[in-house]
Order: structure tokens, then C-alpha cells, then sequence
């Protein structure tokens, strides 16, 4: 460590590097996709409780399909930016905490959501 480690920057641009914007990214992206599996698995409890009444089922089963894959992609693209954050910190020799929270919160808010997902077509009868 130097001195100039420690000194002000001459510029007025704040700027993150290439490990903590991608482990950042996959973190914010992993905890929404944890939070949102949540939400799907009380929704997916009304739903079950209460059927489909009034709902249009080749509509709903549509939606479900369309929505539970759009949002898996979500989740692997969480888990490419938190391997990819943590490969750049590690290679400017940087922390890698964000980019191994990242992939973490991405894998386990991937596994939510395909377990709450699942949950949501298998009520919705998309594999009947």
C-alpha cells in the first residue's frame, strides 16, 4: 500500500469496479428473485384454495409458462453476473465477497423460484 492508495481522487465521477458492479448486480437480482418466489408461494396458496373460478385456464396456463421461464432466465443471468463479478475481483486482486454473495443469493433465488414456480403450473395443470 501506498500513499497513493489513500488520497483523494482528483476526479468528481464516482465509479464501481467490474467485480462489485457485476457482484452487485447479482446480488439485487438474487434477493428480488428470493423476495418475489415468496410473494408466488402465498399466491400459489389462493390459488390452490380457492381454484380458478372466473379465470381463463389456457390464459393462466399460458401466463404461468411465459412468467415462471422468463423469470428463471432472470436467475441464471443472476448467476452468470455473480460468477463473472467474481472472477473480475479476483482477477484486479480485489474482495470477492459481492461476486460470492451474488452467485449465492442467484442460485438459491434460482431454486426458489423453480420450486415456487413449479408449484404454480403443476396447479395451473399445465403437465395434465
Amino acid at each position: 500500500m501506498s500513499e497513493e492508495d489513500y488520497a483523494i481522487p482528483t476526479s468528481g465521477s464516482v465509479s464501481l469496479s467490474p467485480g462489485t458492479g457485476w457482484g452487485l448486480g447479482a446480488l439485487l437480482i438474487g434477493c428480488t428473485l428470493l423476495v418475489s418466489s415468496c410473494a408466488l408461494m402465498v399466491f400459489n396458496v389462493l390459488l390452490f384454495a380457492r381454484g380458478l373460478r372466473g379465470i381463463p385456464r389456457d390464459l393462466a396456463q399460458l401466463g404461468g409458462v411465459i412468467g415462471v421461464v422468463g423469470v428463471a432466465l432472470l436467475g441464471l443471468l443472476a448467476v452468470v453476473f455473480g460468477l463473472r463479478g467474481w472472477a473480475a475481483a479476483a482477477h484486479r486482486e480485489e474482495s470477492i465477497a459481492l461476486g460470492v454473495a451474488g452467485t449465492a443469493a442467484g442460485l438459491v433465488g434460482l431454486v426458489a423460484w423453480l420450486i415456487a414456480g413449479i408449484d404454480l403450473l403443476a396447479i395451473l395443470e399445465v403437465f395434465a
